[in-house]
């Protein structure tokens, strides 16, 4: 794929692919086409690079060129990778590791979002011990021109902020439950989960109940630097919310795959 003139990208790709474009990207032109191969122009724009993605798992970012990094730090080659690869996708993992910033680079890539109409409202699940520290800070100091609020304390102080007009809503996993169906229609268009391996057991309420939230349209991004730091299948619960059609139904055929069984309890 090549950027031209910052303005639409070429690319050539099997003529029998063409269908997976033309059709559903409006800003899309076929150059030429002997059979076999064909060449195309597809216009740089958000939408258009995330259709891309979909049909071919990569894409140029057009956040990287024209969004604007409000906030007091600059950030760094690794933020903006981070925040374009997330503004391209719909479920994906940020399995950056501690301390290199992944909490702001969420933020970017949900304000560059919220500047493209694409999403209107951000839920940010985590422990407790960062909603402040952490996740409002943050938000004060990277998108200092976006609502934010944090929904803790008895259940109608919950859902008075959740019922709000604020752009980031903060909640601690276990406050899910407490407020979830006014969660499920206060019109949340993105879901991030920081520290997200404490959805790794499919049997536990709480993951029952992030599950319930979870629609066809609901963008989810799950952070965590240790996907599966006890066993292989501490990854099961995460795999199954960001795509449940990519990992078995239940847990034992998934143990099968990716463990051997060495005795009847190990």
């Amino acid at each position: 794929m090549e950027v031209i003139e910052k303005t639409a990208v070429r690319m050539v790709i099997p003529s029998y692919q063409v269908s997976l474009l033309v059709g559903h990207i409006e800003k899309c032109e076929v150059l030429k086409d002997d059979g076999t191969s064909a060449e195309l122009l597809v216009y740089w724009g958000i939408a258009e690079m995330q259709r891309l993605v979909r049909v071919f798992g990569e894409a140029p970012s057009p956040m990287l060129d024209e969004y604007d990094w409000p906030g007091l730090y600059t950030p760094f080659v690794h933020q903006k990778t981070t925040a374009s690869y997330l503004a391209l996708r719909d479920r994906v993992f940020c399995f950056n590791e501690a301390g290199t910033g992944k909490t702001s680079s969420v933020i970017w890539a949900a304000d560059y979002l919220m500047t493209q109409k694409q999403i209107k409202r951000v839920l940010v699940i985590c422990p407790l011990s960062i909603m402040y520290s952490a996740w409002q800070a943050d938000i004060f100091k990277t998108a200092m021109h976006r609502t934010v609020a944090v929904a803790y304390g008895d259940a109608n102080k919950r859902k008075k902020i959740i019922n709000g007009e604020y752009e980031f809503v903060i909640i601690n996993f276990d406050g899910v439950g407490i407020v979830r169906e006014e969660i499920s229609k206060a019109g949340f268009d993105l879901i991030v989960i920081d520290e997200a391996n404490a959805y790794k057991t499919v049997s536990t309420n709480r993951w029952k109940t992030l599950a319930k939230l979870i629609t066809p349209s609901t963008k989810l991004w799950m952070l965590t630097g240790t996907p599966a730091s006890q066993s292989p299948m501490d990854a099961f619960g995460l795999a199954k919310l960001i795509n449940p059609s990519g990992v078995p139904k239940y847990v034992t055929p998934c143990r099968t795959r990716v463990m051997k069984q060495l005795t009847r309890f190990k």
